[in-house]
């Protein structure tokens, strides 16, 4: 199983809110892998957006992303490319 990891700095002003949290979800379910969250003790399986939220995740937060599947490397692109753009996803 392929496995990609990175530490990213969430970078929307609004940090991670819903909009965010289901894209994350949607990458996971697109890309079938599991998609991990990690902020210092903190971890939340992006398949939930209910658990992404728990880490009330505000802009500049530094957190480390785990990718496992066949895709990860894929899935991680698509991630950090939405946790880097200050934008709201459409």
């Amino acid at each position: 199983m392929k496995r990609s990891e990175r530490t990213l700095i969430v970078a929307n002003e609004r940090g991670i809110h819903g909009r965010v949290a289901t894209a994350l979800a949607e990458i996971a379910s697109r890309h079938q892998v599991r998609l991990v969250i990690n902020r210092e003790t903190e971890c939340a399986d992006c398949s939930s957006i209910l658990d992404v939220l728990a880490l009330a995740l505000v802009q500049g937060t530094q957190l480390r992303v785990e990718a496992e599947g066949q895709r990860a490397e894929e899935a991680m692109q698509d991630v950090e490319q939405l946790l880097t753009d200050k934008d709201d996803p459409l």
